[in-house]
């Protein structure tokens, strides 16, 4: 090994690639086009993130074009020149020349992504990424980038012109990235193992995060493989020429598919491994601390058995739930030791696995579509059963969208721990267990929040005309103006006595307008309850706040509340919660004279207000409808939609019963991408506060933080305090032409009353005759002046949507015109010092 002779052919690499305006121009194209497709993307603000996940979706593809530009002169242009011969001559091995350029194009590379790290400038002026994330993400830019190059220097080596290199080495590129593409020609166990080997599959973990060892082993591998098949090429030149010459080309090829199979054979081996790195800075890929104390805590002669029958073949949009889960189960049996046990079974349809899962746990495959835009379908099986002693619990299915840790380690207590607390559900008209609504005529179904208390406590449905069982732990009770005035009078001697309780109250419920407090004729007074609570609450009032951090939902009504910075962060309920959304909630507060200590648990911004039930639901002869555009008065203060009081009681109000309700189990099971809400999460913690078991709330709540655009939302907020300003405006500029039009008819029927030369009849029949006509006048003017309102108010919502355009159209253009500014400065001032020089070189 001579590292001189190696140095010498970089630095003549580098030389060459810098004296000349290529490679400023390479790194110009690279930054601009990955900017391109970091930022120029509506995806990107629809997302309203601070990362670089578009850019991460396009970034494979990017390369198979912007590498065989660096690649296609390494050999080609020293053919075409003629200098290869004299390259050849040095004291040098054919895998140290092959070395020398090979480190030259990955240290180009390496400049381009040195110059592409101002899109992580741009994303720290737009938010605040994840430092770890970052981090993990261009180290993954790095491998792909590396590994690749020396694939398309194959390209290079087979041909002496510079276009074909370059179509080579893209078509090579090419292979490897579009390996994840596999699915559209081959199906079954090689369509698997074909997308495994694929770049952007290995690119996956790093870009989430994760730097795993089957990853960092792939681009090392492949690296290898073809750095071998550069190295075999480049010795052709010693290969025996003649009729009667031996034919190497084919033994060649033979070795170079074998280098292939080996590092494709080393990377299957690799990615067994459980060693990974979690650069996140919430760690969310990492078992928890609690989870790690509960497993040593579990006593190995009363172990716990985890069988998993899982579908060794998944759809992609499953591959991730499948891999976490197989991983999470594998640290599980390695931290616990003696007192866990897992096997994980390979179930396909009809096969014997199949039908114990589905004779003994009742574990059915469930149908999932093929991909997100495939209307064909696909049966896997993803359940689990745990079991200890003669305690057994079953997940029929892990959906995506799940923690696979908090449900591995809930169920594993679940059933170490024979005994359970024991929450109550009152039976009122909310219906949450389900069953025939006789004033509907319907059958409801049993909500999921139920199911999901069954996972980790004993579940009784309570009947309110009887005295409560004393071994409640806690009680929860939605829509108690359902019940009847008996009914209300047991619940408040029940919060009386201190026993923990869940309230959920509601002016609104969307999921059946017609338990509205405001609607129901025999709707209860719940002040004594409220009272014994020490709370205020209206059930007329609506809460709303234009607060909405999702620019897809933006056509949501404000009445649709997102919590985003309104969280107790001293209570360990809310503490760590990132959004919760509520929808028509009502208002609490605390009374003057109550004795219990009130502490918020969820707030509104001060930029919001409240509605009357009359101004946003009207009815008429064909139903039920809600008011498009309410007047809404911001109240410049926040208002608590959920709260805590302790003391004298022990319980936790909820204003919104839609807060529990089926869209948002439904958007968790999914893993419905931004829109990660913690409803559930906020409702199980508060739940487990109540029952004194507060052991799995730091690890529900365990998530990536939601980083949004803070710039642009602070820009976009701007826009829209000036929209609701002249929204104002134009109403109160509207109430003061209908006042001057009632103002003038009042003016004449007073003239008319103040006239002394008619009689009375004449008065009441002139009066009658000029309330008529500016009657007419009146509704015309008010007709007028609403259309005319509306027309500002439309006008200045389009000037708001363009103002907000405007922003993130400046945003994208300067994410992408800025950052390749500097390899241009850099190119002109290289190419000022050269000019500089060449004066002097010639005198």
């Amino acid at each position: 090994m001579r590292p001189r002779v190696v140095r010498a052919i970089l630095l003549r690499e580098l030389s060459s690639y810098f004296s000349t305006p290529t490679g400023y121009v390479f790194i110009t194209l690279f930054v601009f086009l990955s900017a391109v497709a970091a930022f120029w993307q509506e995806r990107f603000f629809a997302s309203n993130q601070a990362n670089l996940d578009t850019l991460n979706t396009y970034f494979p593809y990017l390369l198979i074009f912007l590498l065989p530009s660096i690649s296609m002169s390494l050999w080609a242009e020293e053919r075409r020149q003629g200098t290869e011969e004299l390259l050849l001559t040095l004291p040098a091995s054919d895998f140290q020349i092959v070395l020398g350029k090979y480190l030259a194009a990955v240290a180009i590379y390496s400049v381009s992504l040195l110059f592409s790290l101002s899109h992580v400038v741009v994303l720290m002026w737009l938010g605040s990424p994840d430092p770890g994330l970052m981090i993990s993400t261009y180290l993954g830019y790095w491998l792909v980038g590396s590994s690749l190059l020396a694939v398309a220097m194959v390209g290079s080596a087979l041909t002496d012109n510079l276009t074909v290199a370059f179509i080579l080495g893209a078509l090579l590129t090419g292979f490897f990235v579009f390996l994840d593409r596999a699915g559209t020609i081959i199906q079954g166990a090689p369509q698997r193992f074909l997308e495994r080997l694929s770049v952007v599959e290995q690119f996956r973990s790093l870009a989430s995060g994760v730097i795993t060892v089957g990853a960092v082993a792939y681009f090392v591998l492949l690296a290898a493989a073809a750095f071998y098949a550069n190295v075999a090429l480049l010795g052709r030149r010693r290969w025996p020429s003649g009729p009667k010459a031996p034919k190497l080309s084919l033994h060649t090829a033979v070795r170079i598919a074998s280098a292939l199979v080996i590092a494709a054979s080393a990377t299957v081996l690799a990615s067994q491994s459980r060693i990974r790195l979690d650069a996140t800075s919430e760690q969310i890929h990492s078992l928890a601390p609690d989870t790690r104390k509960l497993l040593q805590s579990l006593d190995p002669r009363q172990p716990v058995f985890i069988h998993a029958y899982l579908s060794p073949e998944v759809p992609k949009s499953y591959l991730a739930a499948r891999s976490n889960l197989v991983a999470t189960l594998r640290e599980f049996d390695a931290l616990g030791g003696e007192a866990v046990h897992t096997r994980i079974i390979e179930t396909l349809k009809y096969t014997p696995a199949a039908r114990e899962a589905q004779e003994r746990y009742n574990i059915r495959p469930y149908r999932v579509p093929v991909t997100e835009e495939s209307a064909a379908v696909n049966e896997i099986f993803l359940g689990l059963v745990f079991q200890c002693g003669n305690e057994e619990f079953v997940i029929p299915f892990l959906d995506r969208g799940l923690p696979v840790e908090y449900e591995l380690m809930r169920s594993v207590r679940v059933v170490s721990r024979a005994q359970r607390r024991t929450v109550g559900v009152l039976d009122t008209a909310a219906r949450l267990f389900g069953g025939l609504d006789f004033q509907r005529g319907a059958q409801s179904q049993e909500w999921s929040i139920v199911g999901e208390l069954r996972k980790q406590y004993q579940v009784r449905q309570i009947a309110p005309d009887a005295d409560y069982p004393a071994d409640l732990d806690a009680l929860i009770v939605a829509l108690p103006h359902t019940l009847t005035q008996p009914q209300l009078d047991r619940l408040v001697s029940y919060a009386r006595q201190g026993k923990p309780l869940l309230v959920i109250l509601d002016p609104m419920p969307a999921f059946n307008l017609e338990l509205a407090p405001s609607t129901m004729e025999k709707a209860v007074n719940v002040r004594p309850l409220l009272d014994v609570l020490g709370l205020s609450w209206q059930p007329n009032r609506i809460v709303w706040d234009p607060y909405n951090p999702h620019p897809q939902l933006k056509s949501l009504p404000k009445e649709v509340i997102f919590v985003g910075k309104g969280f107790q962060q001293g209570e360990i309920i809310t503490s760590g919660l990132q959004e919760v959304v509520l929808l028509y909630s009502g208002e609490l507060r605390s009374r003057s004279d109550a004795k219990a200590k009130f502490v918020p648990l969820l707030e509104t911004t001060n930029e919001g207000g409240t509605l009357r039930y009359e101004d946003l639901v009207q009815r008429s002869l064909f139903g039920t409808t809600l008011n498009p555009a309410p007047e809404r008065r911001p109240s410049k203060e926040k208002h608590v939609l959920a709260a805590r009081v302790t003391g004298p009681v022990n319980a936790i109000v909820l204003a919104d019963v839609d807060a529990i309700g089926e869209q948002f189990f439904e958007l968790r099971r999914r893993g419905v991408e931004n829109l990660n809400f913690d409803n559930v999460t906020f409702i199980l913690n508060a739940v487990d506060q109540l029952v004194g078991d507060t052991s799995f709330i730091a690890l529900r709540k365990r998530r990536p933080r939601y980083r949004t655009l803070e710039a642009v939302e602070a820009r976009t907020k701007q826009y829209e305090e000036q929209r609701l300003k002249q929204t104002q405006e134009a109403e109160a500029l509207a109430e003061q032409r209908l006042r001057e039009a009632q103002a003038r008819l009042d003016r004449a029927v007073r003239e008319i009353q103040q006239r002394t030369d008619i009689d009375d009849q004449a008065k009441q029949i002139m009066i009658a005759n000029v309330q008529s006509v500016e009657n007419r006048r009146l509704s015309v003017a008010r007709s007028n002046i609403e259309d005319e309102k509306q027309r500002q108010v439309e006008a200045s919502r389009a000037e708001m949507e363009s103002s907000i355009r405007g922003i993130q159209n400046t945003i994208k253009l300067l994410a992408v015109v800025l950052p390749p500014i500097p390899a241009l400065l850099a190119f002109l001032l290289v190419s000022a010092r050269r000019l500089a020089r060449e004066p002097a070189t010639r005198l």
